[in-house]
């Protein structure tokens, strides 16, 4: 009797767990259909990784087009095959079709055209059509320059894009270098983003055309100083471009005017990145870029050495006072403790910072470690007696740091330092806590040498640099010496700068300092984007031990359209800054996030 009890009890509480387990289980698989999701995967429930296909277009006209003009049929098939071999390597799974397949493609899916030359009429109307119902197209050179073997030159190109083309004529001769536009779905403000080589074979020559917005890549010399030049004049922003993307119909489109061996001497990573940029816009319903700069997308630096002629540093100082331009100048130390006063005066102008540019203006590098300190260490000491104002900027003599020095800067509690032109396009940790100034900006002394001091030439020289620059989110550095520009004679040509400046405010000049804050939070600023049913949730993070304020960031929406954004907090403030509604994004500004702190943002779309 009593065990019959027993067992009655151990069945109802056996059917008591069961119970409570299955609503476990219920209420889990609840719970995380309404929890947010990472927008990659707007899935309720566990699924396979995503297949990430990419179609490839193997142009029979194209081919029948080589063969009838006694060309090289292979190797357009053979590029095919090496970009399709190049997509798997990368993550992606191509497949490749003719023309007869185009209207069978998914819709919303990527068609790459690669040196597509020839297309009929009703080829070249199915592409338009996939595009109108929102397929991405990637194409690229002379995309349907012949149609119906006839030569219609870039009119095609121009009707899907928009753009209007110039010319036919930029060759290996004469560049080698591209830049890309930072704010940008290839980049997407990408901080270790590059100058790039651009490799042409045998002269061939890319078609140019003129943009209504600036393009996503940017043909440029080594320094980054200048365009390409076309009749010997220098193209500017708008008209130097290599890739743009935009708009058709419900969908987008990216043109890269260089051929296909550019796409296959990239480095896998590059390509990866390049890919994965065009398929998450193509794909995704909002990217976010991070403004290089924190809180401003156009920063130029405007710096002194200050050396020969030292008496000039006041010059500078004063004119910088007199318009309100933030300006770093680096002192020899030597040099200043026979001007202290005027040392001094300079320094105590808000608008200037004092930098270091050594003790006695001698190369460091092989030098003795007591050279080495006296040079870097003592230097800084000297300028910060003198003006009562710690220094965090150090710019070597000969633009050279090794490692000796390298140690040495960081025992003296540098902040930065500005050496020789570089690759990168904003300021970055080059160095364990140092942060690098790239300097892209003609000096003065070449001034001096290539323009024959003509000032109306220096000028507008000077200001060609800041927009072209500044247009692709770059760092423009302007670089002046005591001795040259700085010198009472030609002094003007940097008050007629300022006065430039004065007329943009959307250019913001920066001390070395506020650029080396700026890099340093900047990296330790996290984004992230999550889908809550029909809402989107955006994540913005700070690590840093610092409050940030005036945080600017771009919110791209190519599949979608931005109603709302709306702080999960109260108190919270966000403004919009600005958009374009024919590119689709919308630039946003937090006017404060707290040190260590999360915050979330409900975004409404349609």
């Amino acid at each position: 009797m009593n065990t019959s009890i027993l067992n009655k009890k151990d069945i109802s509480i056996l059917q008591l767990l069961f119970i409570t387990l299955s609503l476990i289980i219920i209420s889990s698989i609840i719970l995380y259909q309404l929890l947010p999701k990472n927008i990659n995967n707007f899935s309720f429930l566990p699924t396979k990784q995503e297949k990430k296909e990419i179609y490839i277009l193997k142009s029979i006209d194209t081919i029948n087009y080589l063969i009838n003009s006694n060309l090289d049929d292979n190797t357009y098939i053979n590029k095919i095959e090496q970009i399709s071999n190049k997509l798997k390597l990368t993550g992606y799974s191509p497949k490749i079709i003719t023309e007869d397949k185009i209207n069978n493609i998914p819709q919303n899916s990527i068609l790459f055209a690669i040196d597509t030359y020839n297309l009929s009429n009703k080829n070249l109307t199915k592409i338009k059509k996939f595009l109108k119902n929102g397929g991405t197209l990637i194409f690229n050179y002379h995309f349907g320059y012949f149609i119906n073997n006839k030569f219609t030159g870039a009119k095609n190109i121009s009707q899907i894009t928009n753009l209007k083309f110039i010319s036919e004529g930029i060759s290996k001769k004469n560049t080698a270098f591209y830049v890309p536009k930072l704010l940008s779905p290839l980049t997407l403000s990408d901080i270790n983003a590059k100058r790039k080589d651009l490799v042409l074979y045998s002269n061939d020559i890319i078609p140019l055309f003129k943009s209504k917005n600036t393009p996503d890549l940017v043909i440029s010399n080594w320094e980054i100083t200048s365009t390409a030049k076309l009749n010997n004049k220098y193209l500017n922003v708008n008209e130097a471009g290599i890739a743009w993307h935009g708009f058709y119909g419900k969908g987008k489109w990216f043109y890269f005017s260089f051929p296909s061996y550019v796409f296959l001497d990239m480095n896998n990573k590059d390509f990866k990145q390049l890919i994965s940029n065009i398929y998450n816009f193509s794909t995704q319903p909002v990217i976010i870029a991070k403004y290089p700069y924190l809180d401003t997308k156009k920063a130029i630096f405007i710096s002194e050495d200050t050396e020969y002629k030292y008496e000039n540093l006041i010059h500078f100082a004063r004119l910088a006072n007199k318009y309100n331009i933030h300006a770093t100048t680096f002192c020899v130390a030597k040099l200043a403790t026979q001007y202290p006063e005027l040392t001094k005066e300079a320094s105590q102008f808000p608008q200037i910072e004092i930098g270091s540019h050594s003790y006695s203006h001698t190369k460091i590098i092989g030098a003795s470690e007591t050279k080495i300190k006296k040079e870097i260490l003592y230097s800084k000491e000297i300028l910060e007696k003198i003006t009562g104002k710690k220094v965090y900027g150090f710019r070597p003599p000969r633009e050279e740091i090794d490692k000796v020095m390298e140690n040495w800067l960081r025992k003296a509690g540098y902040k930065y330092v500005m050496e020789k032109v570089k690759p990168f396009l904003v300021p970055k940790e080059t160095y364990d806590n140092l942060i690098t100034i790239p300097r892209h900006g003609t000096d003065d002394y070449i001034y001096l040498i290539n323009l024959d001091w003509d000032k109306n030439e220096i000028l507008n020289r000077i200001i060609f640099e800041t927009k072209t620059l500044t247009a692709l989110n770059i760092l423009y550095t302007l670089s002046v010496h005591t001795h040259l520009i700085s010198y009472k004679s030609n002094i003007s040509i940097l008050e007629n700068y300022f006065q430039f400046l004065k007329k943009h405010p959307e250019i913001t000049p920066l001390k070395g300092i506020e650029l080396a804050n700026r890099a340093k939070l900047l990296e330790n600023i996290n984004f992230s984007i999550e889908s809550f049913g029909k809402n989107l949730i955006l994540t913005i993070e700070n690590e840093n031990n610092k409050d940030i304020k005036n945080l600017s960031f771009r919110i791209y929406w190519p599949n979608t359209e931005i109603l709302n954004i709306t702080p999960e907090k109260v108190g919270i403030k966000i403004s919009k800054i600005e958009g374009n509604k024919d590119m689709k994004y919308t630039d946003y500004q937090i006017e404060r996030i707290n040190s260590n702190t999360k915050l979330k943002f409900i975004i409404t779309t349609k």
